[in-house]
Formats: structure tokens, sequence, C-alpha cells
């Protein structure tokens, strides 16, 4: 839809506001403008323009509001006599003469309005024709062309000081293609009297040549002489009144330049102060030093006694004073202290109407308002003193940032409609400045945030050449990454710190290469080197920055250090590879532990009946003995597997290195490597950890069997003992703050290389030559022994000078339990108490039930769950020695559930050919007195059942 055209100048509208101030006082100007739908703004605006829709709707409710249907002639007729023509009336001052003023409408008429075309032709000195023709597409109304009679009326007044009288014959109302109008007016006196004198002259020549014929030549010179003096007096009186009016047209003429210059001054000053404002402000950021600046050059340079500005907080909640000049400290510290409340719906007052509605008010008298303040508001209008007031919105682009309001409580000169439209300009330029001075200090916040987010943020960042590669910028993580100051890294080649090996250099140069293309790169593995010459692991992101122009300028590097995720990686692939191992382990480790029993145990029973001296007696202990030791090798399988591990015990580390020294393995070694010197420094006071014995010497033993092994030549192993508290954070990744017993052995062979040191841990990994000089699963077992004891192992070593591997233990502060001499197999013997046996293999439900009745037990063997409840069920016995894995329905934590159902209180002994697992744990949680692992000898069972049937329940 066609947008309406502006067509009617504002200046038309004001006449209207002027004449209604001054002929009807009690109208609501400002309700008028409300409900034509306009603003004083635009009215005061001289370049601002209405449409005709606007204009009529103005009209009506200027019609409505006074009554008067003629109003729009009266306004006409009042225009050459007020100010709110401006222009106009100064144009038509400047003519000296009626005519040239009606001959100048056409230039006058454009002024104010683009609705029609004004034409003039002068009929007579004292008489014109006027022709108003409508441009196309406007619609004039009625009352426009009584507007625009009356305003041509009111023109001859200007010189004569009456209204012209016009003859209306033609209007485009009537049905005529324009209105016509013929406009006369009274003749000036001097004019009049210059006819009587034109026409004097002409009969005094006619009648001086006549009376040359007609009379005596004495009389002929007194009548001349007569009329002369006659028309010399008339000259004169012509001369006065020309005179006259001519002061009349200068004085008005002059008194209306010196209004016009005072305007001109007065807004020259304005528009000064708004560019003094403007320059002032333009270089600060603190939006109080901002405001106290536009007060100062208000104060200097208008003539207004007091002046404040009030700005909004952060939350748009609050108006608070800001900056003002004019009051005392009394004053200065009410405004300070007062905070006008913008969310609160009961706050009224001048301030909070202005910055609400974003409109400015000039106020007459506040008294007259103080019925429309809030209480509080009422209290400060009275404490401030003010009496008429102009306060004005500072808003830009539709946001309210505060208020600025002047007063004249001292000089009383009266508030006009010309300083609030200057201070409009001021407030609009106050308002650029602010928003200029938030959004810049916005800015600087921004890129403060956003170098202090490159500075300290935890990845490194690198700004990189595309010509030569140099690094332009880098931020503190880069610096750590690389081990090295800014200052070294900032104009170095960033190739430089690639890993020399070939896959990565040329890596480094395709990322440079692509760059250079202006291609992105994304998660690119790349190696580093960091100052100490550890190798770096990162994850390379490069993005091409280009300028406006779209040249690439730098490449923008991003590096996340994945050494850390690698080391991660691969402990999770260890430990996954070991719980592979240990699950097949564990299952060769049962299956070994059910046919060991009988090599282990059927034994033991023959040596109690077998001689010393009998030939059978050595066979038969080294067939002990070989099942000892392939026991020994299950208990590695069950340890490899992180099973059967068991801390019950309260250890000294040094009590550990003893029993080592003087087991036969340390005799086989130094048999085996005589050149071994092996040195003992242990710290004496150590506290003491929780353990198991058994494994921790295996672990000792194949950590010195692997130094011996790295010495061919001989040399020097040393085992040290000691004490050491770690301190959270540093370098240490896997290892917990706290009190550790480390446990260190020193050698000086061979030494591992670096690429192997995190492969010796894993299962079936040696360098060794296999069935001579290892298994392989040595360390394996040092590790899962480690894990078990909730420590960790540190292995350091350099090829050709040695290997230094550290356990750490956490530290307990249990006491050590007193050292007790093994009991004799006699003191082990049973008096005769009820056994039931409950094992599903018929060889070691034999095994079971003839050791313990060697021990003198009365015992019940069954193979069976169904068989053991029935017995259960049937009779009572002291003891229950019940294998964990059964055949059939249950096993042999629910087959005890079954019983305690019988009898709450019965003991039992768990066995089983696996470690200590979940279900064997819930069965010692329910009541189980103890937990033997197969195989097991006479005296091992015999301690076990002794201990369970003298427990308490």
């Amino acid at each position: 839809m066609k947008k309406p055209a502006s067509i009617y100048n504002s200046r038309i509208l004001k006449l209207y506001f002027v004449y209604l101030k001054r002929y009807y006082p009690l109208i609501d100007l400002d309700a008028i403008a409300r409900e034509a739908g306009i603003t004083r703004y635009q009215i005061e605006d001289s370049g601002y323009w209405f449409n005709q829709e606007q204009v009529d709707l103005f009209y009506e409710t200027v019609v409505k509001g006074t009554g008067n249907d003629a109003i729009a002639r009266e306004v006409g007729r009042f225009a050459v006599s007020t100010d709110a023509v401006g222009p106009v009336k100064q144009h038509a001052l400047g003519m000296l003469n009626t005519s040239s003023i009606y001959l100048l409408l056409n230039k006058l008429h454009s002024m104010l309005s683009r609705g029609a075309l004004v034409k003039v032709r002068k009929l007579a000195a004292n008489k014109v024709e006027i022709i108003a023709v409508p441009e196309k597409d406007v619609q004039e109304k009625p009352y426009q062309c009584e507007n625009r009679l009356g305003t041509f009326e009111s023109l001859a007044s200007l010189f004569t000081g009456k209204c012209a009288e016009i003859v209306h014959d033609q209007c485009v109302h009537r049905g005529d293609p324009h209105c016509r109008y013929i406009a006369s007016w009274e003749m000036p006196s001097h004019q009049r009297w210059m006819r009587v004198l034109k026409l004097s002259v002409a009969l005094e020549a006619g009648a001086a040549v006549a009376g040359l014929f007609l009379w005596p030549w004495g009389v002929w010179w007194a009548v001349n002489a007569t009329a002369v003096i006659a028309l010399m007096g008339i000259g004169l009186r012509i001369a006065q009144l020309e005179r006259q009016d001519l002061i009349r047209t200068i004085q008005s003429q002059g008194n209306a330049a010196e209004d016009h210059i005072k305007e001109i001054d007065y807004r020259y000053r304005g528009a000064l102060l708004v560019q003094n404002i403007g320059q002032a402000t333009s270089e600060l950021l603190d939006v109080n030093q901002l405001a106290q600046v536009v007060m100062r050059h208000i104060r200097k340079q208008l003539d207004f006694d007091r002046g404040i500005i009030m700005l909004t907080d952060e939350a748009h909640k609050r108006l608070v004073f800001t900056a003002g000049f004019g009051f005392d400290q009394e004053k200065t510290e009410l405004l300070q202290k007062t905070r006008f409340r913008l969310d609160h719906p009961g706050a009224k007052g001048i301030f909070i109407q202005v910055y609400r509605d974003q409109k400015p008010i000039l106020v007459d008298d506040v008294n007259k308002m103080k019925d429309s303040f809030s209480n509080r508001s009422r209290l400060f209008a009275q404490q401030i003193g003010s009496r008429a007031l102009i306060c004005l919105p500072i808003v830009y682009e539709n946001d309210c940032l505060g208020i600025l309001a002047v007063d004249n409580v001292n000089t009383k000169r009266p508030l006009t409609q010309s300083d609030m439209n200057l201070l409009m300009g001021v407030a609009y330029q106050t308002a650029v400045s602010i928003f200029g001075a938030m959004a810049s200090k916005k800015l600087q916040d921004s890129e403060a945030r956003y170098r202090s987010l490159y500075e300290k943020a935890p990845t490194a960042y690198f700004s990189i050449s595309v010509e030569d590669a140099t690094v332009i910028n880098c931020n503190a993580a880069a610096s750590d990454l690389l081990g090295r100051p800014r200052s070294n890294l900032i104009g170095s080649r960033w190739l430089d710190f690639f890993a020399p090996d070939q896959e990565n250099q040329l890596r480094a140069q395709r990322t440079q290469e692509a760059l250079k293309r202006g291609q992105a790169i994304y998660s690119e593995e790349v190696k580093l080197l960091h100052e100490d010459g550890r190798a770096v692991w990162t994850n390379l992101s490069m993005e091409p920055f280009r300028d406006p122009s779209g040249k690439i300028v730098e490449g923008r590097c991003v590096f996340v250090d994945t050494t850390e995720r690698r080391r991660l990686e691969e402990k999770l692939r260890h430990a996954q590879k070991m719980e592979a191992v240990g699950t097949l382990a564990g299952g060769v480790a049962h299956d070994l532990s059910n046919i060991l029993s009988a090599i282990v145990s059927y034994p033991d029973l023959m040596l109690m009946d077998t001689d010393k001296e009998s030939k059978m007696y050595e066979p038969l202990m080294k067939v002990k003995m070989a099942g000892l030791r392939a026991a020994a090798i299950v208990q590695d399988l069950l340890t490899l597997a992180r099973r059967g591990v068991q801390l019950q015990e309260v250890i000294n580390i040094n009590t550990i290195v003893k029993e080592f020294m003087g087991s036969p393995e340390y005799d086989n070694l130094k048999g085996n490597h005589p050149g071994i010197n092996t040195i003992i420094q242990l710290a004496e006071q150590l506290p003491a950890i929780r353990g198991s014995s058994v494994h921790l010497v295996k672990s000792v033993i194949n950590i010195v069997m692997n130094a011996a092994e790295a010495m061919p030549d001989g040399g020097q192993i040393l085992i040290i003992s000691e004490f050491l508290t770690l301190q959270a954070g540093g370098n240490q990744k896997d290892r917990p703050a706290g009190d550790y017993v480390v446990l260190s052995v020193i050698d000086n062979g061979t030494g591992i290389p670096e690429e192997a040191i995190h492969r010796i841990f894993e299962p079936f990994y040696t360098n060794k030559v296999m069935g001579r000089s290892g298994t392989g699963l040595g360390m394996a077992i040092v590790w899962a022994t480690m894990q078990d004891h909730n420590g960790f192992v540190d292995v350091k070593s350099t090829v050709g000078k040695g290997t230094i591997v550290r356990l750490f233990f956490p530290a307990t502060k249990e006491a050590l339990a007193p050292k007790r001499d093994a009991p004799r197999i006699e003191e082990l013997m049973g008096h005769g108490e009820t056994v039931l046996v409950v094992e599903d293999e018929e060889e070691h439900c034999e095994i079971a039930y003839r050791m313990l009745t060697r021990l003198n037990y009365r015992v019940t063997a069954v193979n069976s769950s169904k068989d053991a409840l029935d017995h259960v069920e049937r009779e009572t016995f002291q003891l229950v020695v019940l294998d964990m894995v059964l055949g059939g329905e249950m096993d042999g934590l629910t087959l005890y559930r079954r019983m305690l159902s019988f009898n709450p209180n019965q003991k039992a002994l768990i066995i089983s050919g696996f470690s200590e697992s979940t279900r064997v744990k819930k069965a010692l949680e329910l009541g189980a007195g103890g937990y033997i692992r197969k195989p097991f000898g006479l005296r091992h069972i015999a301690s076990a059942v002794k201990a369970v049937l003298e427990e308490e329940r």
C-alpha cells in the first residue's frame, strides 16, 4: 500500500497551538496532540511535514475541543500576529508594500503547504487575483480553504493595520477547477494624498493655462501662487505620512530582525553546545564522567540555574543521580541518596513519567501537578524547591537511558519551548555519547575477556605466518606445552618443534602447505618436542584466517595435549589384556588346583605312616615338593588373574626382604650368579603395610631375579626400604598423595630400552630364553600384586647404566601382630568332633575324608547338595567343610544358606580351587569361619579346621 504523501508543514499546526494557548487557555494541548496521534516533538520541528489524514484528524480534534467550527479562518487571520510561522513573517516584513507581499505568495505558501500551487496576478495598486490549484492526488478539505482565506486576509494588516477584503468567487469545494481569491485593501494614507496631489497638479496646470486668457495678469499670479503653496503643503503632508509609514515598517522589520538574530544566536549556541558535548565526550568511557562534562557545558553555555542528569542502574530498576550543577550540598546529598523506582507501578512523578513515556515535558508550575505525584515524589519536589522545570528523556534507539532536567529558581527567567527544543538536541547527543561509551566499554570488556580466555586457556594456541611458518603469537598454554618461554617461541619456526622422525615431519609440511592453499586441518595427530627432550603427543587443528579482502594472513592453530590420553589408553589396553589373561589363568589355575590336590595331599597322608628310613620316604617327599612347586605356579597364575591375594596381614616390609634373603630362591640366585653382590639398606622404624607376605616375597624374588639376569658379568644389586610422603599435584599421574613405604631394587646392569619399558609388565613378554631363565610372568605378577596391594610400581632405566624398580605400598598405622611359632601337628589334632564334608568330586571328597579322619575327627562325606541337606536336617554337625563349586542346582553359598535355615549357628569352612571370589566372601559374611584353597596339605587343613572350631559364635 502506498504511503500517504507528507505535504503540510508543522508550522500550520503550531499556529493552531499558539492560537489555542492564547484564546483557549483551558484546553490541554498535549491531550489534543495525543488524540490526533501526533507528538509535540513533531509540531515543534519546523522541518517536519504531515500528511492529509494527520492534518484532518488534528483539525477534527481541535474543533471538538473548542466547539468552534470557524476556527480555521480565525487561525489564518492570526498568522501574521505571531512568530509561529517564523520565516513567512520575516519574508513578508522584508517587502515595503502590501502588493509586494501578495505577489510573493507563491513562494511563501510553499513554505507551509505542498498541497496546492498558488499563482498571483496584480489587478490594481490595491488589488490582486490569487489562484490556488490543488496538486494531483491531493484532496484538500473546506477548512483548509478557509484557513488559507484567513491568511490572505491577514497579510494586508502588516502595513495597513486592517485585513484585506477577499472575494472568493470560485472554489474547488463548489465544483470549480480551482480556488480564486480577489484581495483588495485600503490604500495607505500617503498614497491617497498622492492621488489628491496628482489631481491637484493636473487641475492647477489646466487653470494656469486657461487663466492666461481669462484672468488679469495680477489675478493669474495670485491664483497660481496660492495653488503652488497649497500643492507644496499637500506634498509636505504626503512626505510626512510616507515617512511615518516607512518608520513603522522599518521598526517592524527591525523588531523581527532583532528577534530573528536572538533566535539564531540561541540556536547557534545550542548547536555549538551539542558539538562541544560530542567532542568532549568522544573519548570518555566512564558514564559518570561523561554526564559531568555534559552538565558543565550546559552550565557554561546556557542560562539555566540548575541542571541534573539521572541515569538508570544496570538492572533498569532505578533512576540514580549521576551529575548536576547549581545545587547546594544539602540538596546534592538528597539527590545522591534518592532512588526513583522504575519497577514500581505506584511510583509517580515528573522524572518517572518522562522516563516511561519517553517524551519531554515543560512544567510551568510544579504545584499544579502535585496531586498526581506519589507521596515520595511530592516530598522530593518540596525539598528540591522547583517551581518550573524542563525534563527530557535521554533516549537512544527507543531505549531510555535516563533523564535530563533544568530549572530557574534564582533568576526566575521563564522557561520556553525554544529552551526545550534546544535541550532535546543536547539530550539526544548525550544519549549518543552515553551509548557510545557503554558500547566501547562493553567492547573493551569483551576484548579483555577474549584476551583473558586466549591467554589463560588450558589449550595451546598458535598464530602462524603463511610465508615463513614463523610463530606470530601464542598463549601461555603453548609455552607450557613446549616448555619454552613465549619470547622464545614468537618469531621462531613452528616446524622446528615437531619431532624429527620422517612421518611427523611430513605431517608438519602438509599442514603448512594446506595453510598456503587456504585449507583447514582437523584432528591431525602430531608429535612435538618439549624443551627437556621428551615427546609430546598432540591433536592439531588449523584454520586459515583471512582479511576482509580474502587474503590469507595467518594460520590459527590449536594443539590439544593427548600425551596423557595416550598413556591412559595404553594403561586401559594393558588392563584389558591383563584381565583377558587373568580370566584364562584363573580357569587354568582352577583345573590345575583340582589335579594337584591328589599330588600334594596323598604324599602327606602316606608320609605320616612311613618311617624316614624307608626307601619310600624320599620319593614321597619329592612327589610332595614337586606338587608344591606346581602349586606355586598355580599361585602365580591366580596372582596374575588378580585373584587370591588376601590383605589379611600387617607386615613390616623389612621382614619380607629378610625372608627373601633366607629363601632357597636366593640361595639358587647366588649359586647361578656368583658375580652378583647384594647390598641391603633397610630403614629403621618403618610404618607397617597391610598385605600378603607370600605374594610380596614372590614379587621381590621376581624383581631381583630380573636384576641378576641383567648383569651376566656380575654387578651390584641394592635393596633399599624407606618411608616417603607424596604431595598432591605436580607430575604424579597415578600417584595419589599420602604416606608410602617404598622398596627399591637398583642394579647396574644392561638397562631397558625406552620403547620396552611400557611392555615389561605384559604377561609372557620377555627378552630371556623361554624355559631357561624365565616364563615372562615375573613382572606381570609384580604389577598384579601391586594392584592388589593398592600400590604402584615406578621403573626408571638407562641403557648401559642400570635399572631402578620402586614399589610404593600405602602405609598403615596398625601395629604388627606378635610372631608365633607354627604349632606341631599333634597340637592340631581333633577330639572326635563331627564334620560333614561336601565335595562333588569323589577323589577330592576321599582326600578330605581321609585327612580329617586321620586328624581324629568323626567325618561324614557326601558328594551332592541334596545328600548334604538330608544329613543336616537329621543331625547336627559341629563343622561343615564345603566346596564352593558343586555340580547341580546349588553352589556352596546357596547350600550354606539352606543349612543356616536348619541351624543358624552352623560353622563352616569353605574350600575352592578358585581364589576368593565374590561368592566366597558372601559365605564368609554369612558366618563361614574360614576359607582354604586347593590344593591343600594336611597341616593347612588341620590349622583351618582347628581355627573354625575354636571360634566363638
